[in-house]
């Protein structure tokens, strides 16, 4: 650090008699110095009551702001409370849909294994009315052929009765 300067103050102890090159009797400097007293402290009470409005501004922005931090800190308990009770639905909701879906899901499987089941069914009353068809079909066939062959007996026996009749009415 540089060091100090010692300058002194060449006015001390000297009176100020000469006031901007005027010389002033003790009255007026009395004057002048109660004025510049006067004029001191309408100063004074400005810059305290500009001091006092400051420090009630002050105060009154201290409470703004911790009025603004209570509002802050209730709107952030409000904003958290909203999305744990946001979370919470979806949540719930969530598992719902999920549930629903696995329901639907087991009822599709059920419906699935039951239009198999009926299809197997269908398919063994389907064989089984065709077997019935060929049965029926085959005894028919045999009924049309024991008939056929009646039939045939029968016009034999008419045919040999015939000659038999037509023999006895010639003569015989």
């Amino acid at each position: 650090m540089p060091p100090k300067s010692k300058k002194k103050s060449t006015k001390k102890g000297k009176s100020n008699d000469n006031l901007d090159g005027m010389t002033l009797s003790p009255e007026d400097r009395i004057k002048y110095l109660e004025s510049q007293t006067s004029a001191l402290e309408m100063e004074l009470t400005n810059r305290s009551e500009s001091a006092a409005d400051a420090l009630a501004e002050a105060e009154s922005l201290r409470l703004q702001l911790t009025d603004t931090k209570e509002k802050n800190e209730e709107e952030k308990e409000t904003s958290m409370d909203v999305m744990k009770s946001m979370t919470r639905q979806y949540k719930s909701m969530k598992e719902d849909l999920l549930n629903k879906i696995n329901e639907r899901e087991r009822t599709i499987a059920s419906l699935r294994d039951e239009i198999v089941l009926l299809k197997s069914k269908h398919a063994e009353e389907i064989q089984q009315k065709e077997g019935l068809l060929e049965q029926k079909d085959k005894e028919a066939e045999t009924q049309k052929k024991e008939t056929e062959e009646l039939c045939k007996h029968f016009a034999h026996l008419l045919s040999v009765a015939k000659l038999k009749i037509v023999n006895y009415s010639r003569g015989g």
